[in-house]
């Protein structure tokens, strides 16, 4: 600090000031100066200065601090940009997210690079109800993923066409923000924000529609399916499954661009629903990638990230340990354990842990299996022998499949499942199959269900019975519009009774197939195999089993009179061809 003297007019510093602003050279001289202590001026000089250097260093902190604060600012709307949870918490501050949220996002931005890299990623991810998966994957990754790529164009379908609009809507309102606004620089277009259809100002877009529905319009970079069944009823109903795949394929998938990624949020219901149906393809290019002894996916198949999370854990996982709850902040242990009282079985596995399908089984549990090796086998002389069918005409990968099987019946009336046949054949190969357990077991009684024998089969084995000189024993069994899981309960019950025996897995390579087949059914994609064993259940219903071996040479009146009325039917329709 200074001062101007009033008597030399000279700006001196401070500690040369005496008194009414005259500096202490001119008191001296005018005769008015006198001695002094100068020490409290010295602090309060001190004092003086000290305050200006804190002074200068706060506003020194302050500039720094706002240009700390103006770069972690930047750096968290760069993360907000590259990663999507740092973009939740931005855009949300309230959101609680648990380490299933963070795992979720994650998948989500490694995802999001392999689309823009046009790398036609696929994932899918099945989790329980209300634990979050629409509000990550359906109403804030499309904008965040439209955010970072502004030209890009999104479908996102759900089993509704106005629960599909109403995540748009979320999106399009959350992309106006200025919680998005301060991260993107996408905008949207002031000309298209209909809850169903809009554009951004870049040129990208967003189109909302219904699983079974159209799709109109541009197609998508970005594919996303949020739970394409609404209830129990639509998912066990086999045409709305169909309708379903048929829809994926002719409607959804036609509109993916080169390259473009599809991802698929549900909660599982059934094991042949889009997502078991989508495995189960890739379980086929998995098997013929083995036959072939090739180790390179091939490039016209869809290879599928899967991520279940179940709400209670089934193994040690990652980030939690066995019996563990998916989400504990929001549904404690015992909460999910008082929803599992509540539930049927098969509900809970399907839509909590994401197995449609119990690993115990639901119809036919895994306790009524028992198995027998090789060896303990009874002579085939000492068994009553039959054979029981279930055909589908067809060779395409895609149809059911043909399923023959032949059973000893014991004294006891025990089961021994000896033999069966299964794969996709034409008339002729179905033909030679019957022939063939024919002349290797030569079974009392074959059952075939009436109508396609009839419309398809007969003429031909008609034909080749005469060229052969081999007659099929087989009896026509009607179904009397029996479905299939009624038809099942006689070999349910002998099951359950423990009077069926199966060969061991390791003695035989189809018995795993056969296993896991029954203990799906019936929510199992298959059941082909279940049908032929019901047949065999519905015969000894029908016609009853006589303990002695002896008794299929003694014939009774009536028994003959079928035959010959049958025999009768055959010729008469031989001749007529």
């Amino acid at each position: 600090m200074s001062f101007t003297c009033t008597e030399c007019h000279i700006e001196k510093d401070a500690y040369q000031h005496f008194d009414d602003d005259v500096c202490q050279s001119c008191a001296k001289k005018n005769g008015t100066y006198e001695a002094m202590d100068a020490r409290p001026e010295i602090e309060q000089i001190a004092a003086d200065k000290e305050r200006a250097a804190i002074e200068q260093r706060e506003d020194i902190q302050a500039d720094f601090n706002k240009q700390t604060e103006a770069k972690r600012i930047l750096a968290e709307r760069e993360l907000a940009r590259r990663h999507m949870l740092h973009f939740v918490k931005q855009s949300n501050p309230a959101y609680q997210a648990g380490w299933v949220h963070a795992d979720i996002c994650q998948r989500l931005d490694k995802f999001a690079q392999g689309v823009e890299q046009g790398l036609h990623p696929r994932l899918m991810i099945t989790m329980p109800p209300r634990h979050g998966k629409s509000e990550l994957g359906s109403k804030t990754f499309p904008s965040w993923y439209l955010g970072r790529n502004p030209k890009h164009d999104v479908i996102l379908t759900s089993y509704s066409g106005e629960l599909a609009k109403d995540f748009s809507r979320k999106c399009r309102d959350l992309m106006d923000t200025n919680a998005f606004k301060n991260v993107f620089k996408t905008r949207l277009s002031k000309d298209s924000k209909a809850s169903d259809k809009w554009s951004t100002a870049q040129g990208g877009g967003f189109t909302a529609a219904g699983v079974q529905g159209p799709i109109t319009g541009r197609g998508a970079h970005l594919g996303i399916i949020d739970d394409p069944v609404k209830d129990r009823e639509e998912a066990e109903s086999e045409t709305i499954r169909q309708k379903v795949k048929d829809w994926y394929s002719s409607t959804f998938y036609s509109r993916l661009a080169p390259g473009g990624g599809i991802l698929i949020i549900q909660t599982r219901w059934h094991d042949d629903d889009l997502s078991g149906w989508l495995l189960s393809e890739m379980a086929e290019v998995e098997r013929e990638m083995a036959e072939e002894g090739t180790e390179f996916w091939p490039e016209d198949a869809d290879k599928w990230e899967l991520v279940e999370y179940p709400a209670i854990a089934i193994q040690d996982e990652e980030f939690r340990k066995q019996g563990e709850a998916l989400h504990p902040e929001r549904y404690p242990l015992a909460a999910l354990k008082r929803i599992k009282r509540a539930m049927i079985p098969r509900d809970w596995q399907a839509l909590y842990q994401q197995k449609p399908v119990s690993e115990d089984g639901d119809y036919f549990k895994a306790e009524y299996f028992r198995y027998y090796h090789p060896k303990d086998l009874p002579p085939l002389s000492e068994l009553r022998i039959y054979a029981a069918f279930d055909f589908a005409i067809s060779q395409k990968t895609s149809a059911d499949w043909t399923v023959g099987v032949v059973v000893g019946i014991d004294r006891k009336q025990n089961i021994w499942l000896l033999d069966m046949r299964r794969g996709r054949w034409n008339s002729l190969g179905i033909i030679n199959l019957l022939f063939e357990i024919q002349m290797l077991y030569d079974p009392e009684l074959m059952g075939i269900e009436t109508g396609q024998i009839e419309l398809a089969l007969e003429p031909f084995i008609i034909k080749e019975e005469q060229e052969r000189g081999v007659t099929l024993n087989y009896e026509k069994l009607r179904t009397k519009g029996v479905d299939k899981v009624i038809r099942a309960r006689p070999l349910q019950g002998r099951m359950e009774q423990h009077k069926v025996f199966f060969p061991s897995l390791d003695s035989t390579p189809w018995m795993m197939t056969l296993v896991n087949e029954l203990l799906k059914f019936p929510l199992g994609k298959n059941d082909d195999i279940v049908d032929a064993l019901a047949w065999i259940g519905q015969m000894i219903l029908l016609f009853g089993i006589v303990n002695q071996k002896q008794a299929k040479k003694a014939e009774s009146d009536m028994a003959k009179r079928l035959k010959e009325i049958m025999n009768g039917k055959r010729a008469r329709k031989a001749m007529a061809s």
